[in-house]
Parts: structure tokens; C-alpha cells; sequence
């Protein structure tokens, strides 16, 4: 099932690992600057949301080979309000995948974070590319039925532990960590005032995700039964590599397994540096995150600032040979 990346004239080798983003960090800007420095991106797009623009214009969705190109890119706030930031994350990070997969060769391992888990799966042959764009829109629609809100916090999960505490509200718990200096609270009841107001009183700085909804906390049990029935109904496939989620700190296993696991998600923490080590593997030299924005990379250099293993994010690196 593991397949190394053969060496490539670029001076990249290897055995990699490619991260696939949450919707939470994508940048739009980013989609438009790669296309305009990278042919093999554009293309790769191009061949992803024609078979995607299909499905997205049938639920009633924007054309997104249009509307991620534009010379003035969407916003985040318009993607959501055409109901297709998820969707354009899943597009823009398979594009990224197969780009690499054609300059680099394939990865060994692919690692979802949190619904960046769809693409994963995607990427590894579980789900059609059609079947895949579909489960993330009606994965997306569960997600927004979500209550509660997240906030980042710039500090360690153990002084967000903390902070929760000091905010007195007991519903709110550590749902994402991505290094000792990032971590998401999602707060069920939707009011982050006492939250914010305690990191504050500590020098924490904090800012409420651009996504209107709670995510990776136990009281979401009810849609994770709506997400496991929606995974459920479409068709999958053998697993062409190793599917890593940092969702649970679990590998995705071929059967009849995945739609509880995929569910699972919703109720599970993410915590990236055990699930980042995780992936890695004996010969494993570099590491893609496949993030807009590059965030994951920043957290993957910090967690693996002992390790010879490099770190790219090729949205963000001006110079990166696509």
C-alpha cells in the first residue's frame, strides 16, 4: 500500500507526507497567486473543478474554476455565503496533492486535519473524486448545523486549559491543538465573551474563527450521527495509501469501519504534533502541508525543529518549484 516518491530533479526526495488543511485557514489569494506562477497547478485545478463545477452547479453552487481565478479573488465571507468554502479547500488541496504527486512523486502517507480528512480519503482512492466533492458539501452542510463557535488562542493547550477554567464556563473544551503555541477552544453555547475575556486577563491573544459553527467537542453526538449516515452512502473503494486523521489520532482502515471513524471526527480533539509524528515514518524527509496559507507548516517546523525531516508549503513559498 506504501509507495515512495522516486528522487526528482528538483532536489526533493522521498518518502513524504502530504497534510490536508482545514476550511478554517484557506486563503483565497493564495489559489489565484499559485495558478499565476505554476502552469502544472493551473492545470491541475483546471482538470479537478471541471468534473467538480458538475456537482457544485447541481446543489446550486458557484463554478468554482471560475470564481477561485478571478483576478480579484472571493473572499472567505463570500465562499461561505455561496456555501462553497468547503468545497474549495477539498478542490484546492487535491490540485495541490496531484501537482506534487507529478513534480515530486507520490506520498508515502497522507494526513487529514479535521475536515481536511474528506480530501485525504479522496487523495487515497477511498472516494471518487465526484463521490468525494459530494460528501464534502453535504459533510459541510451537517457541520454548519453545528452549535457554538471556536476561538484560536495563542498559547500552549495546557494555558488554555487554564483559561478555560478561569472562564467559568464548563462546556467549553480544547478541540484542536497545533503546536505549544496555537490552539482552537470551542465554546457549544456560542458566547466567547468570558473566554476571550479570560485569555486576556493572562496576555493571550485570541481571535473567533471565520467558521459559524463548533466543531471536535462531546456534545456534537447527534450530528456525528447524520455526518456516519451521510459517509455511508457513498461507495468506497481500497485505500491506495496510508490515511492518517489528526481527528481521534487514528488510521483510517479500509471496510466498513470508515463512516463511524469519519464521524467520529466531530466529537474527537485534533491534536497535530502526536498525529504529525505519527505519520511520519523510517526515511520520511520532508513533509507538504497543503494549506493556503501555510499555517500547518508554521506548526510543523516548530514540532519537528529536533528532526532532519523538511517542512514546505508551497502556496506561500514564493520560489517553490511546483
Amino acid at each position: 500500500m506504501i509507495e515512495s516518491a522516486q528522487e526528482s530533479a528538483t532536489g526533493f526526495a522521498g518518502a513524504s507526507v502530504h497534510v490536508f488543511p482545514p476550511q478554517g485557514t484557506f486563503v483565497p489569494a493564495a489559489v489565484t497567486a499559485a495558478t499565476g506562477r505554476s502552469e502544472r497547478f493551473a492545470d491541475a485545478l483546471a482538470r479537478i473543478t471541471e468534473q467538480t463545477d458538475e456537482v457544485s452547479a447541481a446543489e446550486g453552487g458557484v463554478r468554482l474554476s471560475r470564481f477561485l481565478t478571478e483576478a480579484e479573488p472571493p473572499s472567505v465571507e463570500e465562499l461561505q455565503q455561496t456555501g462553497c468554502l468547503e468545497l474549495a479547500s477539498f478542490v484546492t488541496s487535491l490540485a495541490a496533492h496531484r501537482t506534487l504527486c507529478d513534480a515530486h512523486g507520490r506520498p508515502a502517507v497522507v494526513l487529514g486535519v479535521s475536515a481536511g480528512d474528506f480530501a485525504a480519503m479522496t487523495a487515497a482512492g477511498v472516494f471518487s473524486l465526484r463521490d468525494g466533492a459530494h460528501l464534502a458539501l453535504r459533510a459541510a452542510e451537517v457541520q454548519r448545523g453545528c452549535p457554538g463557535r471556536m476561538v484560536a488562542l495563542k498559547c500552549s493547550c495546557e494555558e488554555a486549559e487554564k483559561i478555560i477554567l478561569r472562564s467559568g464556563d464548563r462546556d467549553a473544551r480544547v478541540a484542536l491543538v497545533f503546536d505549544d503555541r496555537s490552539v482552537v477552544v470551542t465554546v457549544p453555547g456560542g458566547e466567547v465573551r468570558a473566554l476571550r475575556e479570560a485569555a486576556s486577563a493572562t496576555g493571550v491573544q485570541t481571535v473567533v474563527t471565520p467558521v459559524p459553527f463548533g466543531s471536535h467537542h462531546p456534545s456534537l453526538s447527534p450530528q456525528m450521527g447524520a455526518l456516519r449516515g451521510v459517509v455511508a452512502s457513498y461507495e468506497r473503494h481500497p485505500a491506495t495509501m496510508p490515511v492518517h486523521s489528526a481527528a481521534g489520532g487514528r488510521v483510517y482502515r479500509d471496510g466498513d469501519t470508515v463512516p463511524l471513524a469519519m464521524a467520529e471526527n466531530l466529537v474527537s480533539p485534533v491534536d497535530f504534533p502526536a498525529s504529525l509524528r505519527q505519520s511520519l515514518f523510517p526515511g520520511a524527509r520532508v513533509v507538504f502541508d497543503l494549506d493556503t496559507g501555510g499555517a500547518l507548516a508554521s506548526s510543523a517546523r516548530r514540532i519537528l525543529s529536533r528532526s532532519t525531516v523538511a517542512v514546505h508549503a508551497p502556496f506561500s513559498e514564493s520560489a517553490f518549484a511546483w
